[in-house]
């Protein structure tokens, strides 16, 4: 670059003042200083600090408006809003920084990118804006809402490119400051050209690209309040029983060794469908059976959740706050420890399947499902999945049951059915034998339901299986251990077949059985898919057929004689139907959506310490 006769700081400065540079406020606030040693670091703070206060003000605006979390007062929304600027500013003044340095590294290894500093600047703060523009447009294609309109996601897509061009406007001016030193030529500010009108169009293009969906919206009348039907009359019942750590190849591999007889003789009288497995802890995968829609969708991605200092609300199992719990996690040495609650029905946006059934009257009998906590929801009865542990630490019971009464039966008698011979026979770490405890009460519980022959639907989830793999060593790499386990597993996995080949043989004509597995806390690497065994009237007798774990919930609401919802990606397994079968509700027919799940404004409980520590010592938190 070539010197200029002025070699003052001053007459540097009033070169900026003739050139436009300081018109605005915040360019002479940045600018301040400029051409002294360290002006540039000081204007990229600066810099950082506006942008990050603007860019925490908009999340929490997002936030508020879009995601909806339950905050209890304006003191919880005023400490989101802090929380949301020190991240965003911690960010901001980052990106800033990096650009300044950016831009001065560019100009000394480069100096033929041309002589004026703030043509370098200019493509420095472009530069910044297209990648804002293709990190908000993903963040919001990523929340996976099809339900908006084009019109809304062409709002939000100007939103989007009018914060980017802000920022990298922001940048171009902290990149000329760190080229500014005495002896330095500026040009005259041209009017903005061809550069900038293409800069503009090449954002909005990329917008358009990442932010607008293709081919998964939901059709218009999706938005609008569920249309009234009448579900089909039936007769039947229908048993679904859900194994956390049984996958096909595991199945498969006892089967082939001459174990699990009994599922193999019900997958013969029936359809078995080949389960493709996605990603996520159990909590999200049994979530997701049971709703039909993606942890993206209902909200629960694992077994915790995080609550901030002050804040009640947990956050993180919304979309929108997972990356602010990730950051708060590294940005705690100056931030109050993020908390940890274990997920629970408070945090579940959509319904489950027997909450469907239940708005038509249709009750249902529900053992240990995620988020079935807080029990409040009938008819029938609800067995959540803290109604376990609950027995086991004491206290008084919190909602963990529905009806209430129900928990008072549960404490008089669970201690001889969960310490039965079988629990006591299998397992010498303590994770084995809680596992094994866990299936035979809850299993206990779902079988005397099924024989009673009050519900139309009995539903369970065993995740014994799943604790007895993980169950930690006392020793590490121990193989006599791991034989040990290993042969305490199979042994339980025998047993919990013969339970449920009684409980199928005690089914009627008319009565339906659904059993799914799922390989659960099952590496990667593995390459292991869950699977659905499905028998009852007119359903096809060795029959196979590949599915999703979507379908799940609209199977069991097809074979309740419920409707379809178009709202879910799911479609019931009407192919498992042999050709002759008359059904009269065959062929579902459908409506727009069940609507959504009304949120209660319900506290957490008391009982989370005791509840996270044995999810801890369980190995779902880690």
């Amino acid at each position: 670059m070539e010197a200029s006769p002025a070699h003052s700081l001053d007459e540097l400065r009033e070169a900026l003042r003739q050139r436009g540079y300081l018109d605005r406020g915040l360019d002479r606030l940045i600018l301040q200083g400029a051409g002294s040693r360290f002006a540039w670091l000081l204007g990229s703070l600066k810099a950082g600090v506006i942008a990050g206060v603007l860019l925490g003000l908009l999340f929490l605006c997002v936030l508020l408006l879009v995601e909806k979390p339950t905050l209890n007062s304006p003191l919880e929304v005023a400490l989101l809003g802090i929380y949301l600027t020190i991240l965003s500013t911690s960010l901001t003044m980052l990106v800033e920084l990096v650009a300044a340095l950016l831009a001065r590294t560019l100009a000394r290894l480069i100096p033929k990118l041309g002589p004026d500093p703030s043509r370098l600047a200019w493509g420095v703060g472009s530069l910044v804006a297209l990648l804002f523009t293709i990190y908000f447009s993903a963040w919001w294609k990523g929340r996976e809402e099809s339900g908006w309109a084009l019109g809304s996601h062409l709002g939000v897509l100007g939103f989007i490119v009018m914060v980017s061009l802000a920022i990298g406007r922001m940048t171009s001016t902290t990149a000329l400051l760190s080229l500014l030193r005495p002896g330095v030529v500026l040009s005259r500010p041209q009017r903005a050209g061809r550069k900038t009108l293409g800069l503009l169009v090449l954002i909005l293009f990329v917008g358009l690209a990442l932010a607008i969906p293709r081919g998964r919206g939901r059709s218009p009348d999706l938005a609008g309040t569920p249309a009234p039907y009448t579900p089909a009359a039936r007769d039947g019942r229908l048993l679904w029983i859900g194994f956390d750590g049984l996958g096909s190849k595991l199945l498969g591999a006892l089967q082939a060794a001459g174990h699990m007889r009994g599922l193999q003789e019900i997958e013969r009288r029936g359809c078995g469908v080949h389960l493709d497995r996605l990603s996520g802890e159990p909590p999200a995968v049994w979530v997701s059976a049971a709703t039909g829609f993606s942890s993206s969708h209902h909200g629960i991605p694992g077994a915790e959740s995080a609550v901030f200092p002050g804040i009640r609300t947990p956050l993180g199992s919304s979309n929108w706050s997972a990356p602010l719990v990730k950051a708060a996690r590294v940005l705690n040495p100056w931030l109050p420890r993020v908390g940890e609650i274990p997920v629970s029905g408070l945090h579940r946006k959509d319904k489950m399947v027997w909450e469907i059934l239940g708005e038509k009257g249709v009750p249902s009998f529900v053992v240990n499902w995620w988020t079935t906590w807080p029990a409040l929801q009938g008819p029938g009865v609800r067995i959540s999945e803290r109604t376990f542990l609950r027995l086991q630490v004491g206290g008084s019971p919190d909602r963990e049951t529905f009806p209430p009464e129900e928990m008072k039966a549960l404490q008089k008698d669970s201690p001889a059915r969960w310490r039965s011979g079988h629990a006591a026979a299998l397992g010498t770490q303590p994770g084995e034998e809680l596992g094994v405890a866990m299936d035979t009460f809850h299993l206990g519980l779902a079988s005397r339901a099924w024989i009673d022959r009050r519900w139309p639907l009995v539903t369970v989830y065993l995740n014994g299986s799943d604790i007895l793999a993980e169950a930690p060593f006392s020793e590490p790499d121990s193989r006599a251990q791991r034989l040990v386990r290993d042969k305490s597993l199979v042994d339980h996995l025998e047993w919990l077949d013969g339970q449920v080949s009684e409980m199928a043989a005690a089914a009627a004509e008319n009565d339906f059985i659904l059993i799914q597995g799922d390989p659960a806390r099952t590496r990667p690497s593995q390459s292991d898919s869950g699977f659905a065994i499905l028998i009852g009237p007119g359903i096809a007798k060795g029959k196979s057929l590949r599915g999703s774990l979507m379908d799940l919930a609209p199977t069991v609401l097809w074979l309740s004689g419920f409707p379809l919802s178009r709202e879910m990606p799911g479609r019931p397994w009407v192919q498992c139907l042999s050709p002759g079968a008359s059904l009269s509700w065959a062929t579902p027919s459908s409506i727009p959506r069940f609507g959504a799940r009304e949120l209660r404004p319900e506290r957490e409980s008391d009982f989370d310490p005791a509840v996270l520590e044995r999810l801890r010592s369980l190995g779902y938190i880690r």
